[in-house]
């Protein structure tokens, strides 16, 4: 049987312990939450390119669903939304998704094809500060689409998620190769190009424009 003395310690050493636990699991940040519209395409009428909507939003869930930190809603629950919100457009729809699927950040873009090259145009809207950060990637053709955009997805989870991912590693020693190259070649020329060639690291979040 054990002793009074050694029943309370072991009592209090509980209470210590859920003491530290507990207000960890309270103040804890939640995930943020994402939804990712499905992409305009604008094309000639003679192409058929709404088959890259699907596979689109399928890769974005993929690449931008972080464990833990950003919860992306799934493509499914997007879609029937989106098929019940038709009369909406713009801000209202950007706003009526976020309300209805509880996310703070909503991402939409378009795919314009011009022959056979595309431009990628994408915009990641937060909701509760009413702004958003423009991504843009150029596409030489079809195949190079989707390893255009998982670098928007890189650049994406960079900036606005704070999350550094293999692809984004890739394109910051792409960058440096090309500043490196500048110098060697003519480092007067270096030395006035505009601040926009690094506007991307010392302005970050700043960048950000106001919906309104």
């Amino acid at each position: 049987m054990k002793k009074p003395h050694t029943f309370i310690k072991a009592i209090l050493s509980v209470f210590i312990l859920g003491g530290l636990i507990f207000p960890y699991m309270a103040f804890a940040n939640p995930p943020e939450t994402l939804a990712v519209l499905s992409f305009a395409i604008n094309a000639d009428k003679n192409k058929n390119l709404n088959y890259l909507k699907k596979g689109i939003s399928t890769m974005l869930y993929s690449r931008l669903t972080w464990p833990e930190k950003v919860v992306v809603v799934p493509p499914k629950k997007i879609a029937a939304l989106e098929a019940g919100l038709k009369e909406f457009s713009g801000s209202k729809l950007i706003h009526a998704v976020a309300a209805k699927t509880g996310s703070r950040y909503v991402l939409y873009g378009t795919i314009t094809s011009l022959a056979d090259a595309f431009s990628i145009d994408a915009k990641v809207f937060d909701t509760t500060e009413k702004q958003y950060m423009a991504f843009f990637e150029q596409s030489k053709n079809s195949d190079d689409l989707i390893k255009k955009m998982d670098r928007i997805a890189a650049a994406i989870n960079h900036k606005v998620f704070h999350r550094t991912t293999v692809t984004w590693e890739q394109m910051e020693q792409e960058k440096q190769k090309q500043l490196n190259a500048l110098k060697n070649q003519n480092p007067e020329k270096l030395m006035q190009m505009p601040t926009g060639w690094q506007r991307e690291e010392k302005v970050g979040w700043k960048v950000w424009k106001y919906l309104f």
